[in-house]
């Protein structure tokens, strides 16, 4: 469990963990996650391991850090409208980046939509099997390709959480 996490009183407040186990924690479970992700799914690849698995572990670390520490003085609160913006940016950095060699997209959906869910925000859209009706697989590849601003991807997210204001589970 990660002690240090802070929520302001708006409910959709992004998230703040500004001690370094909470940050080592989350980047271990971005690991975790994608390691299962590509046993799962269809990949090329297998889990890195060394200097790469190192480079992998500390690129994540950095893009948490810059999503969910204070850095210079400034919160999360102050860099993100609320917790949607927060994780768009999360997601856009891990894909855009391509931190580990297969599973990009995969691994930040998946961890975007985790951690909604753990704030107690939790977004359902559309699961079709037909890609160009799956709005996650829409959302993820508007995200990659710029077809949609990090604005816009994030109301998106913000219709679709199914949580009502007094619903929401303050972490």
């Amino acid at each position: 469990m990660m002690a240090a996490t802070q929520r302001s009183a708006h409910p959709f407040a992004p998230l703040a963990f500004d001690d370094a186990g909470s940050l080592e924690a989350m980047a271990a479970a971005v690991m975790r996650l994608h390691s299962t992700l590509m046993t799962v799914g269809r990949c090329y690849t297998t889990d890195a391991t060394g200097g790469r698995a190192a480079l992998e572990l500390g690129r994540v670390e950095s893009v948490l850090a810059g999503a969910f520490c204070t850095i210079f003085g400034q919160s999360p609160a102050d860099r993100f409208a609320d917790i949607f913006d927060q994780i768009t940016y999360v997601a856009e950095h891990m894909v855009k980046d391509h931190i580990f060699e297969d599973g990009n997209k995969r691994t930040s959906l998946v961890f975007a939509l985790s951690v909604l869910r753990f704030a107690g925000t939790p977004v359902v859209l559309s699961d079709s099997s037909e890609p160009k009706d799956n709005q996650y697989y829409v959302w993820i590849q508007d995200l990659v390709s710029g077809n949609r601003s990090r604005a816009d991807l994030a109301e998106e997210l913000r219709r679709n959480c199914v949580v009502c204001l007094d619903c929401a589970s303050p972490v």
